[in-house]
């Protein structure tokens, strides 16, 4: 039994930060770009992952510790977390299929600017 908690305790802390690692390089990709629709993109899916994140911590809180306020925080962790992977995901899938749009339009914009610089 022993075993199995270690094991369940230390999945839950590498689940918490691998993503929060993911939650940052979507963060980054989100400022460095340039382009509305993969900025929203891109912060649904570090949103995404900040609810993953939230969801292992209140997981880790309630089996760590045993207290009723644990319990009480782990809860709101995983119903704050729970909500924010199924709202972000419903956004990503929406601006997923504005991606091609804005690559085509993203493609004409530049081919306009090197013929107006003729």
């Amino acid at each position: 039994m022993e075993l199995m908690y270690q094991i369940i305790v230390s999945s839950l802390v590498t689940l918490l930060l691998l993503s929060f690692f993911m939650f940052l390089i979507y963060k980054i990709r989100q400022f460095r770009t340039n382009r509305e629709v993969r900025t929203v993109y891109y912060k649904s899916i570090s949103m995404i992952w900040l609810g993953i994140a939230m969801l292992s911590f209140g997981l880790n809180s309630i089996v760590q510790f045993g207290t009723a306020v644990s319990y009480l925080v782990g809860i709101i962790f995983i119903v704050f977390g729970g909500y924010n992977i199924w709202y972000y995901n419903k956004a990503r899938r929406k601006f997923k299929g504005n991606l091609p749009i804005e690559e085509k339009a993203w493609e004409e914009f530049e081919r306009n600017k090197k013929t107006s610089r003729r």
